[in-house]
């Protein structure tokens, strides 16, 4: 019976086929040891950034660190993603997405905007068939930011300003209701006190 492949181990494979068609492509060209997980990307606006690489230096483990943002399920779509960010790992994300990024990306198969760079469709289509003939689709999901938990506002300071001398503050409801009635402003010391 054979194991059930997660994303992590799917994406791990696709790494290596990525790395044998950059070896045929260009055998100058090594990509390193990486690191894939399927997660938020953290350097941007996670609900746009759909995939990003991290250097060595950030990573402990002395390891490019390569994420695929959850809401991208799409075989296709991850393996153009994943190609993109093979690049920066390929510069341990020294070139941003300057001139010798995108040099070095059309050397590995990719042509668009800097930014956006994916593979070239004749690439990508033969890579999506063997990779989905071999692994299967890739075993996600989208996950919806949008729809996840919503943060609770723990606190709410709610504004109060005194009538006497004009000094405004903010205090929690509960500091308020232990008051009872009873407050008078921080700096005069008198009342009465606007709240809200």
């Amino acid at each position: 019976m054979s194991k059930t492949m997660n994303r992590e181990e799917w994406l791990q494979h696709a790494v290596s086929m990525i790395r044998q068609d950059t070896m045929k492509r260009d055998s100058d060209i090594v990509i390193p040891p990486v690191q894939v997980s399927c997660s938020w990307p953290g350097g941007g606006d996670s609900q746009k950034r759909i995939g990003e690489c991290w250097g060595k230096a950030a990573s402990k483990a002395d390891i490019n660190e390569v994420f695929i943002s959850p809401r991208i399920e799409d075989s296709a779509k991850v393996l153009s993603i994943l190609a993109h960010e093979l690049v920066h790992a390929v510069d341990d994300c020294k070139s941003g997405h300057r001139a010798p990024f995108v040099k070095l990306a059309q050397r590995m198969g990719l042509d668009g905007k800097p930014t956006t760079m994916g593979l070239r469709v004749e690439i990508l289509t033969k890579l999506t068939e063997r990779m989905v003939g071999k692994h299967g689709v890739y075993p996600h999901l989208t996950l919806d930011k949008s729809k996840g938990p919503v943060k609770k506002q723990s606190t709410r300071m709610i504004k109060c300003a005194c009538d006497n001398c004009g000094v405004v503050w903010r205090m929690s409801q509960t500091g308020i209701e232990s008051v009872q009635g009873n407050m008078t402003c921080p700096a005069c010391h008198e009342g009465p006190v606007i709240i809200g």
